[in-house]
């Protein structure tokens, strides 16, 4: 994922992007980040027009502690 200007902080979810999300459902599937806590974490996936929850997230790659 390259970043976008004006980007914004998201959560990450596996689930591939659906027609229409609720927080809910987002929330049932977010990825849990407590394993890679302080730590620099490449991710990639879908960014929707609607904010807050990167779709079909994956964890890449992750560095040392920070």
């Amino acid at each position: 994922m390259l970043p976008r200007p004006h980007c914004c902080t998201v959560k990450l979810i596996r689930i591939a992007r659906p027609a229409s999300i609720t927080d809910e459902l987002a929330a049932s599937h977010e990825i849990d980040l407590a394993e890679h806590e302080g730590r620099a974490i490449m991710v990639t996936g879908v960014l929707p027009e609607r904010k807050g929850w990167l779709c079909e997230a994956n964890v890449i790659d992750q560095a040392g502690p920070i």
